[in-house]
């Protein structure tokens, strides 16, 4: 179903990654999107793109938050990374560039989410 769709990026947990690759190198995502995005929490995340022929492939590590609750960091993640990139592309960078940009933006934004305490709701 992905490679109908054919996204032009693609993201993913690291556990989502190994399920859908089968225990291969999460590079094999390129076979499905022209670049991925592997995230692995407080590990970071690995960025990956095809430029003609050339993988580019970087880590993006992460400081260390304190945090009491991780609800919506990886979307938090997803939507700063999102803003990063098209910022970036509008602006004329490389690929590469954008990628590398997007993947500060995203942990930015993840942080963010981290470390702002939120009230609990009430139940009922």
């Amino acid at each position: 179903m992905i490679a109908e769709v054919a996204p032009d990026l693609l993201f993913a947990t690291a556990s989502e990654a190994a399920a859908l690759l089968g225990g291969r190198s999460v590079d094999g995502l390129l076979e499905f999107a022209a670049a991925a995005v592997v995230k692995r929490g407080p590990k970071g995340a690995t960025v990956l793109a095809r430029v003609g022929e050339d993988l580019t492939r970087f880590e993006v590590a992460t400081e260390h938050v304190a945090a009491a609750d991780t609800t919506g960091a990886g979307d938090a993640f997803d939507a700063g990374f999102l803003v990063g990139w098209f910022a970036a592309r509008a602006a004329g960078r490389s690929l590469p560039a954008s990628l590398q940009r997007a993947a500060v933006a995203g942990h930015r934004a993840a942080t963010r989410q981290l470390s702002t305490p939120r009230a609990e709701l009430p139940l009922g």
